[in-house]
């Protein structure tokens, strides 16, 4: 009995795999959909975070309006507003529909990933602001120079969860034809009638792309300079050469 149900699951798996090149290039589109939107969302929030703590109130309600509202509806809702609705109107172009995926995937993420920047920000002692005002430097220098890259060791934990939503994020693009690895697994599904083989797959492959993304951010945290230098000063500490400390490598 026991044999009889491996052979069958060899034989499940055999016939999945058979298809594994479509496979392949689903997950290619998925990665590349997923890189898009992660890049994309990750330059939306540096935008809009600073906007939200601006002294003008009509910046900052202006964009506390554009947040709420890009977060209200599901993203299925706003992908099928942008792709099916939006050409309706006669001077608005159709968009492919990973064009349109990536935008609205992109808007999202920023619209989640600005309140994240905006809480990195104000972890930032108002003493650091006041001091780049005391030297002369523009609101702009403030916050590139000195303000964001401080911010930065609180914002890219956080920025790092959101990134790994993102990328499951990228399953409901199939529902406006971008043949990605949810695509295609339904398509392979389809044709080997072998449900659970291929959502126990699919569901590997998703596993793995949220693995790698969060040890690319892991990566991210550890090269910040802030970050850096505090290892550093741990290593000093407990008699770690300077050299050595400040390259970040243990004795």
């Amino acid at each position: 009995m026991l044999r009889q149900a491996a052979s069958n699951g060899a034989i499940e798996v055999e016939a999945v795999l058979e298809y594994w090149p479509s496979l392949a290039r689903g997950l290619f589109v998925t990665v590349w959909v997923a890189f898009c939107t992660i890049s994309g969302a990750a330059l939306g929030s540096i935008v809009l975070g600073p906007l939200r703590l601006s002294k003008r109130p009509a910046i900052r309600i202006t964009s506390m309006l554009f947040i709420e509202i890009i977060r209200g509806p599901s993203a299925l809702v706003w992908l099928f507003w942008v792709f099916y609705v939006l050409p309706l109107i006669p001077w608005v172009p159709r968009l492919s529909p990973i064009t349109a995926s990536i935008i609205v995937l992109s808007l999202l993420g920023a619209a989640y990933g600005a309140e994240i920047v905006r809480g990195g920000i104000e972890s930032i002692h108002r003493g650091q602001t006041d001091a780049c005002h005391a030297l002369g430097l523009s609101k702009i220098q403030s916050l590139t120079k000195v303000v964001l890259p401080q911010a930065l060791s609180q914002i890219v934990p956080a920025f790092g969860s959101l990134a790994r939503d993102m990328v499951r994020w990228t399953s409901i693009v199939s529902f406006v034809g971008v043949q990605d690895l949810l695509y295609v697994a339904n398509n392979v599904r389809s044709q080997t009638f072998e449900t659970a083989t291929v959502f126990c797959l699919l569901a590997a492959l998703y596993w793995i792309l949220c693995l790698i993304c969060a040890a690319s951010f892991q990566a991210i945290e550890r090269a910040l300079p802030l970050n850096r230098a505090l290892r550093a000063v741990h290593l000093r500490g407990q008699g770690v050469p300077a050299a050595e400390a400040l390259a970040g490598v243990p004795q």
